[in-house]
């Protein structure tokens, strides 16, 4: 089992990303307590933090608390349920669709996740997998583009290499140098050797007969004497059988061969023809070239697919490590080392180079791991920079700007925030003896939830099917349709205000807020104070304590009726509290 080694020891006071981001930056002074633990549970398992945990966290004086509750989330299910969220929405899943299991691709990648899975093995595992979602669920991944080489090359360019090649599926690139139509059919190449069923498929009919068997739309992407061999049997079948049999034998025999899954085929004498015109192929079987310009070599019979993926996570290859770094740096630092975040050309200019070099190099050393290199990069001072505030420096590497919660983030934490709904959220004792150079094991701990088929309540967005129906929650606050990658938006829209003011959600959540059951009753039950109760709210929803003038507006409301339990003053107070700007960023 792989063991976590934490980024410094005993002689060296500072992170090592610190040491290198100041050669770029200054960086602000670190936020409160209470802000940075709210922000790392908002961007490690999208929600916020326990009441406990803030309480906790506040108390905790020790210097390595951040380090702690970090390993914590990252272990928790949580966490792998909301970066699941996060890679299926960049892999374009669909939990739902004909003749597939609602959430096996999702529950796949969660657990690859959970399991702190290196994430090379991964992608290995998507770009070789073939079969359906009941007895492989990596082929989930071809499934979304029903396993069309044009298509998939250009998704895994943008995907893996932050290469935009779209444009060269029909003429020569404009903006790539001499990257041509031919560049992109041998990318695509690389894919062809698989096809897509979804209905009735007899796919042992020519079994112990030399012939190659597929679908008719691929046989002109065989071998010119397989595709002969192959047309004239099947005209000698359909002659023979099909054109013999009445109505109902035709469909007693389709529904013999009914696949109960949509499956992905894998035949490895399929090549990919350059078209004459347009996407009709014809011409000759097109030799396979990688995306840096080297053509590939194969022995008969290899996966092709198995030669690309082998070249894409090999260790001399850094762009694809870069990649996914500068996609989770930027979810956690506000700031990209390139954008866009699938387009690295030749006029790109990076951003903090050396810190990116420093992090692909500490992720390939530590086993390709996620949560490795997210804790890295959470216990840095650089994380838990302050805001500007009245300063009028912009930079953005110096200070941390106010993200919007993304829609998972905000259900979640609505979810949270109601104290009546089961959350799942699991509390592990605080790590005994952690000493900076202590090895930490990252393997997650609990139960994962996953998108059910029309569920009647859900505890957390895991459980929500993505993409989310039209006007679901999600849906209006941003969860994208998944047609192209990570295609949510972020941008303020009139209905998601009125949505929060008098929605369904909103309204159900306050109309919860502190029941009996729930902690902010249990603790006015402890403390037979408002004021106190109210400090558990901000706590709660806010992760800090009122302000001093909001306390003494507290103090002047509650000053004859302190220790009498006021639940619609409390409920009043958490919809305005889930309606501020505050409560809906990450700060």
């Amino acid at each position: 089992m792989y063991i976590y080694q934490s980024p410094t020891d005993a002689k060296v006071s500072e992170h090592p990303i610190d040491q290198i981001y100041k050669k770029y930056s200054a960086i602000s002074q670190p936020v409160t307590d209470s802000i940075a633990l709210r922000r790392l549970a908002l961007h490690t398992k999208g929600t916020l933090p326990s009441l406990e945990e803030v309480t906790d966290f506040e108390k905790d004086k020790s210097n390595d608390k951040i380090q702690t509750y970090a390993v914590r989330y990252l272990k928790e299910a949580n966490f792998a349920e909301y970066w699941a969220i996060k890679f299926t929405a960049l892999f374009r899943d669909r939990a739902k669709g004909r003749k597939l299991q609602t959430g096996a691709f999702f529950r796949y990648i969660a657990n690859s996740l959970h399991e702190n899975k290196p994430y090379h093995l991964l992608v290995k595992e998507m770009l070789t997998a073939d079969g359906n979602l009941a007895n492989n669920p990596a082929v989930g991944f071809y499934l979304r583009d029903a396993a069309d080489p044009l298509q998939i090359a250009e998704y895994v360019g943008r995907l893996f290499y932050a290469q935009r090649v779209a444009c060269a599926r029909c003429h020569d690139h404009p903006y790539i140098q001499d990257y041509t139509r031919r560049d992109y059919y041998a990318l695509a190449s690389f894919f062809s050797q698989m096809y897509y069923r979804d209905g009735s498929w007899d796919k042992d009919r020519y079994k112990g007969e030399e012939i190659v068997y597929v679908p008719r739309e691929i046989e002109e992407h065989l071998p010119t004497e397989d595709a002969k061999k192959l047309k004239d049997r099947n005209n000698e079948w359909s002659n023979e059988n099909w054109n013999q049999w009445s109505a109902d034998q035709r469909k007693e025999f389709q529904k013999k061969h009914e696949l109960e899954h949509a499956t992905i085929f894998y035949e490895p004498k399929i090549g990919l023809r350059f078209p004459h015109s347009d996407d009709a192929p014809g011409g000759d079987l097109v030799r396979a070239k990688f995306p840096d310009g080297k053509e590939a070599k194969f022995k008969f019979g290899d996966d092709k697919r198995k030669v690309f993926a082998e070249w894409l996570t090999h260790p001399e290859n850094s762009r694809f490590r870069k990649v996914i770094i500068n996609r989770i740096w930027t979810h956690l630092m506000g700031w990209s080392f390139f954008t866009p975040l699938d387009d690295w050309n030749e006029d790109t200019k990076l951003q903090g180079e050396e810190i990116l070099n420093h992090l692909d190099t500490y992720f390939k050393n530590n086993g390709y791991r996620i949560k490795d290199l997210i804790l890295y990069i959470v216990t840095s001072k650089a994380y838990i920079r302050s805001a500007p505030g009245q300063s009028k420096d912009t930079q953005p590497m110096k200070f941390f700007y106010a993200q919007r919660l993304d829609a998972d983030q905000l259900l979640n934490s609505l979810l949270k925030a109601s104290q009546t709904l089961t959350i799942g959220n699991l509390r592990e004792r605080r790590l005994p003896n952690l000493q900076l150079g202590s090895q930490i094991d990252l393997k997650g701990i609990g139960n994962i939830r996953f998108p059910k088929d029309n569920p009647s309540e859900v505890s957390s967005a895991a459980e929500v099917e993505h993409p989310a129906p039209y006007h679901n929650f999600l849906s209006v606050f941003g969860s994208g349709p998944r047609v192209d990658i990570a295609d949510d938006f972020n941008e303020i829209t009139i209905e998601q205000v009125l949505t929060l003011m008098n929605g369904r959600v909103t309204g159900k959540l306050t109309w919860d807020f502190g029941g009996n059951e729930s902690s902010i009753k249990k603790k006015f039950d402890e403390t037979k104070s408002m004021l106190k109760t109210i400090d558990h709210v901000y706590l709660s929803l806010l992760g800090r304590h009122p302000s001093q003038r909001e306390s003494e507006y507290y103090k002047s409301k509650f000053i004859k009726t302190e220790t009498t339990y006021d639940r619609e003053f409390l409920q009043d107070l958490s919809w305005a509290i889930m309606n501020s700007q505050e409560f809906l960023h990450v700060n």
